[in-house]
């Protein structure tokens, strides 16, 4: 993998987090991290 794909990579993964921080701002965080990781 390039260094610029991983960047392109990264932040996708920043703008993805930071748009399902804002949709689920009333949730609890640790709660959606843990969904999060639970993916991978």
């Amino acid at each position: 993998m390039s260094s610029q794909s991983r960047d392109s990579l990264a932040l996708y993964m920043l703008a993805a987090a930071a748009v399902l921080v804002v949709l689920y701002a009333d949730m609890d965080l640790a709660e959606l991290f843990t969904a999060m990781l639970a993916r991978w």
